[in-house]
């Protein structure tokens, strides 16, 4: 079995594009340790399940100025810094788009993200993008437009999409526990939970056919961040009904390959391993929600008749 102390999970993310947002900060800590970090947002047009598919992919950066316990000036801290001399798209007038940057990462990886509903107080889970370094294509370099992912993990879920109507839709969820570093102070490693989703009935029916929950397994797909447009009327108590609409974002992970079934004991992780990085995340999200606090009450409603018109 795979050691899971020294052994993390595969988790790389590549994107080119074309840099659409950028906003680069350098702060200091309370103790007064400077810091930067940047968020760009990444245009991407590329080919998912044979339709072309704009997404606007934001990516995170983050480093303190100098090494862990050193007194060296961190390169990512340096090369966040120099980012600034990048062109947005949203910096351009419209007739000068093409001056936009073209950006390269080579080594992001995916992350999970757990947050708080102020609104409801319910945790809720996604993922999220970061990088260490993003490079410019030099010279006559090729550049293809392309934002692809491939990750290693344990299966825990394999579940069938439905709609808001509990209708199926054809696609498969399928939850991946993701194994990363090891808190050298603790020991503890920790796991994070992706869900990855099967959209092609041919990736269905191969996953549902060969893997199994508490397999070891690759996997490769693309990342996809695109918004749509939803258009509804609404009814009135008299008069015509009134157009509504909303933008609704949606980001996914893709799959678009695999293992052909669970990986070979060398190569898979111990369950009872997963089973402790899993409690740890557990712990992690109770801490959420004890940040989180309550979630939101609305005001007493006041009758009408309750209220004192002064008169």
């Amino acid at each position: 079995m795979l050691n899971i102390k020294e052994a993390q999970s595969t988790n790389v993310v590549e994107i080119s594009g074309i840099l659409s947002q950028i906003e680069v900060e350098a702060k200091q800590t309370a103790d007064g340790k400077n810091y930067a970090s940047a968020k760009l947002t990444v245009k991407v047009d590329q080919e998912i399940g044979g339709k072309m598919v704009e997404n606007e992919i934001p990516v995170k950066m983050f480093s303190m100025e100098y090494k862990s316990g050193t007194q060296e000036v961190s390169k990512i801290y340096t090369g966040i810094l120099k980012l600034k001399e990048l062109v947005s798209l949203a910096s351009l007038p419209d007739d000068e788009k093409d001056k936009a940057s073209k950006i390269i990462i080579n080594k992001g990886n995916i992350k999970e993200n757990i947050w708080v509903d102020p609104s409801s107080g319910q945790v809720r889970t996604s993922f999220e993008i970061d990088t260490n370094f993003i490079n410019t294509p030099r010279g006559n370099t090729e550049f293809e437009p392309g934002a692809k992912f491939e990750l290693s993990g344990v299966v825990m879920d394999m579940t069938r999409e439905t709609d808001a109507n509990q209708e199926e839709t054809g696609r498969l969820k399928v939850k991946l526990a993701v194994v990363g570093w090891t808190n050298k102070k603790t020991g503890v490693t920790r796991v994070d939970v992706i869900d990855l989703i099967a959209a092609s009935e041919n990736a269905v029916n191969f996953i549902e056919s060969n893997w199994e929950k508490g397999d070891t397994v690759n996997l490769n797909g693309a990342i996809s961040f695109n918004q749509s447009t939803k258009v509804w009327y609404e009814e009135q108590g008299f008069g015509e009904p009134i157009k509504r609409t909303k933008t609704m974002t949606r980001k996914e992970l893709i799959i678009l390959g695999g293992s052909p079934s669970g990986l070979e004991e060398e190569y898979s992780y111990d369950a009872n391993d997963i089973k402790a990085g899993l409690a740890d995340r557990a712990a992690r999200v109770e801490e959420q929600k004890e940040k989180g606090g309550k979630p939101k009450t609305q005001k007493k409603t006041t009758s009408f008749d309750d209220v004192n018109p002064g008169f």
